[in-house]
């Protein structure tokens, strides 16, 4: 894949999927309900498998 073929990808991948309303469906959510650092690394392990 070209340079700005693949730079084209991904500059639609990110404005599809780098947005607030995207998370809200994704599994990642779950580490963001959480606020000692502990707990968001193991909630991020769960929602990953």
């Amino acid at each position: 894949m070209e340079f700005l073929a693949l730079k084209d990808f991904l500059d639609i991948k990110v404005a599809q999927y780098n947005r607030p309303d995207f998370i809200e469906h994704d599994p990642i959510c779950i580490p963001h309900l959480f606020n000692k650092k502990q707990d968001i690394e193991i909630a991020g392990f769960f929602a990953a498998i």
